[in-house]
């Protein structure tokens, strides 16, 4: 098991010292206007020694940020592709920039991910709803970021570090300013529970890439639309309010949706159609549409999606979608990569399956699909 090796005494003090005046006010209530606002230079080096290594498993990480990354400007600034994110991340968040000084830049390579959604009421101890999520994708490090925003939700996403490092398994290098480059994360989680039980992923369609372009929108791209829900929408309303507000633009050099739940019940499948924003409620998602439009047919009965949607499906229905946890880490299991991908000379794995309980602010994770221990992250 790789360890990761403390930061210097220097740099956690240093850190110390900017962290307290940001400690003061600690709620994280969207509403609550009253919390101080640390500067993004002081919450990311508090971030940085928050860096570690998930024990018994290698190459997982966690991280926390309590405090602003500018995402209200990153919206205001009509961003519309990964470069001019990139520039403007590294431009305007000082301690970002020691990425790039480093020779370490900050840069976002996305491509399409194959993934499984599943939404059903939770039958286990803590009750309301329950949600599961496979991420597949290329074996790789995953990291599991911890978010407290300056006027936002408190959230536990997730996401896949080779996006803005290009190293499939990228580790800490103990020496700030590179590692400054591992906050970009925060731009590019791909799933994730905020506190008041919203839960969104995104899943990978085999389609054109959606670039929209009405009047009075501002502009977004496809993770900073997942940060911005997390940290600003309760609900699934809030969420589709949101999106419909916004004029989307595809990072992923392909189409995608978005599985969106709340725990109310409510249980969503956002897609994009010909540029236009389609919902329907649905329980489960996996890569292929779901919007009833003649335009995009199912895939073959044999398709991996099929198979995996399928696999996920008769699980909820097995139990009239009242499931426990073990209930959908077992249908997380069945949907899983390696059930699917035979022979794949990808080396496509669910590199982290999870399942969100929002009644308890719970996740809890399996990684590259050792379904006999979980990791469990309470917020």
């Amino acid at each position: 098991m790789k360890k990761l090796k403390k930061l210097t005494a220097l740099l956690a003090a240093l850190a110390l010292v900017f962290a307290l005046g940001s400690c003061a006010n600690s709620s994280n209530s969207n509403d609550n206007p009253s919390k101080s606002k640390p500067a993004p230079t002081e919450s990311s080096l508090g971030a940085l020694t928050s860096l570690k290594a998930v024990e018994g498993v290698d190459y997982v990480y966690t991280v926390e940020y309590d405090g602003d990354y500018l995402l209200d400007d990153v919206i205001e600034s009509n961003l519309k592709t990964s470069n001019e994110l990139i520039a403007y991340l590294n431009e305007n968040i000082p301690s970002w920039k020691l990425a790039k000084e480093s020779g370490t830049p900050l840069t976002i390579n996305v491509t399409g991910a194959g993934c499984c959604s599943i939404a059903a009421s939770n039958a286990g101890a803590a009750g309301g709803k329950i949600f599961g999520r496979n991420f597949d994708y290329p074996n790789g490090t995953a990291m599991i970021i911890h978010t407290m925003p300056y006027k936002g939700y408190e959230s536990v996403s997730t996401s896949y570090p080779c996006f803005v490092t290009d190293q499939l398994w990228w580790e800490p290098t103990n020496n700030i300013m590179k590692d400054a480059v591992s906050l970009g994360l925060i731009y590019a989680p791909l799933d994730g529970l905020n506190e008041k039980g919203l839960y969104i992923s995104v899943l990978q369609l085999d389609d054109e890439e959606t670039n929209q372009t009405d009047e009075g929108k501002n502009d977004v791209q496809t993770t900073v639309a997942i940060r911005y829900i997390l940290d600003k929408a309760a609900s699934v309303a809030e969420a589709l309010e949101i999106l419909d507000g916004f004029n989307m633009h595809n990072v992923f050099n392909t189409a995608y949706h978005y599985a969106i739940a709340d725990n109310t019940g409510k249980s969503v499948v956002v897609e994009y159609i010909n540029n236009e924003m389609k919902v329907t409620d649905v329980k489960v998602v996996t890569n292929h549409y779901l919007t009833d439009n003649v335009a995009k047919p199912l895939p073959d009965e044999t398709s991996n999606s099929i198979k995996r949607f399928n696999a996920a499906y008769n699980a909820g229905e097995a139990v009239n979608w009242n499931m426990t946890p073990e209930q959908v880490r077992d249908a997380l299991s069945a949907a899983s990569a390696s059930q699917h991908h035979k022979n794949n000379p990808y080396n496509i794995v669910s590199i982290w399956s999870a399942v969100f309980e929002p009644s308890s602010r719970k996740v809890t994770y399996y990684f590259r699909e050792d379904y006999t221990k979980g990791f469990e992250v309470t917020f």
